[in-house]
């Protein structure tokens, strides 16, 4: 005889027994139907953002784009790719002191006749509106044009050099003879000669007016972050009584605070103290050539950039006894330890003494 739960069961009706199936579905289509409304609300933008360049919630960062001769940051690849220009600066007592230094990328310093140094001033990456006192071309820049593909600004040369330069066939030479209308002026706050100015944006205009190109793409100096470990206070390199050169680490800057003698040397369109993040002293064979520079009678410089030899990189506060290299005239020269490894420099701005290969610099 069946008990009586049996009977219970028996009497169910069909309906009755799918009513908990059927609750099951229900609820597991209303959990699958939240977790795609989730997906939609959440991932579907993700997705979209994906589809338009973007990977997250928030737009990437803009690109960075690095100056290939000072490191320090700049907008766009355009401000990255401008053509160097190469400027003959005066460093006679009588023209300090200089405008548009600071805003260089590299300065070159090299002794010239007559016991006084002269500045060939890079200027890539950084507009100057001011640049001078602008002096006349020098056998220097048959070595610093091609290694920067550069554009060349002074005020003429003697006939020698002008000779040197007209044969070179890689030397756009955007001079004051050319171009005074275009890219020089001179100030009336000067005596002459010491009084002519340009601007990178005039010798840029001028060039590109007679057909030569202001961009380029450059070999790039190796560069890093400030790591300042103090260990050397001044660096002094004698060219002259003219021309006594020193420097002074600041620790507050991490940059070489630079003098003339006792004198501080300053850029007159800042009022400021000229202080580079780096300071080079290249060591290089040099001669007297047999080009008269000037009314005198004295004879220019000859200097041998291609090649390799020693150099001393100045920088937070320490010295690297190594090696420069520049095997072919459109290398940019690189800078060595004695690992052979590159020496990155710091970001900003940097001056390379040029000194023949038995000079001797001090330091301490």
């Amino acid at each position: 005889m069946p008990t009586s739960m049996q009977k219970f069961s028996s009497n169910q009706s069909p309906l009755r027994r799918w009513i908990p199936i059927a609750l099951i579905i229900i609820l597991v289509a209303a959990i699958g139907f939240a977790a795609f409304a989730f997906y939609i609300t959440h991932k579907a933008p993700d997705q979209a953002r994906s589809a338009n360049g973007f990977t997250g919630l928030n737009p990437p960062p803009p690109p960075k784009y690095n100056c290939p001769l000072d490191g320090t940051f700049v907008p766009n690849r355009a401000a990255a790719s401008l053509r160097p220009i190469v400027v003959q600066v005066d460093n006679a007592p009588a023209a300090r002191d200089q405008i548009g230094l600071s805003q260089a990328d590299i300065v070159y310093e090299e002794l010239a006749e007559g016991d006084v140094t002269r500045f060939s001033a890079i200027f890539a990456c950084h507009e100057a509106s001011v640049i001078g006192p602008v002096r006349s071309a020098r056998l220097i820049d048959l070595e610093l044009v091609p290694e920067y593909q550069a554009l060349l600004a002074n005020s003429g040369a003697s006939d020698g050099t002008t000779a040197e330069l007209e044969a070179a066939q890689d030397i756009p030479n955007i001079n004051d003879n050319g171009y005074h209308d275009l890219a020089y002026w001179r100030v009336d706050d000067r005596a002459a000669p010491h009084n002519l100015m340009t601007s990178t944006t005039g010798i840029r205009n001028g060039a590109a007016q007679f057909g030569f190109t202001v961009t380029a793409q450059l070999q790039s100096l190796f560069f890093k972050d400030d790591t300042p470990a103090p260990a050397i206070s001044t660096i002094t390199i004698p060219y002259s009584s003219w021309a006594n050169v020193n420097y002074k680490y600041d620790a507050a800057l991490n940059a070489w605070l630079r003098f003339e003698g006792s004198e501080v040397s300053k850029d007159a369109g800042t009022g400021k103290q000229l202080a580079p993040k780096n300071v080079i002293i290249q060591f290089v064979p040099s001669q007297q050539s047999n080009i008269v520079e000037d009314v005198g009678g004295a004879l220019g410089m000859q200097f041998q950039l291609t090649g390799s030899g020693r150099v001393l990189v100045f920088r937070d506060g320490q010295v690297i006894d190594g090696v420069w290299s520049r095997p072919n005239r459109n290398d940019v020269t690189q800078y060595y330890d004695a690992a052979k490894q590159p020496i990155p420099l710091n970001r900003g701005l940097t001056f390379v003494q040029i000194v023949d290969t038995s000079f001797q610099p001090g330091w301490g």
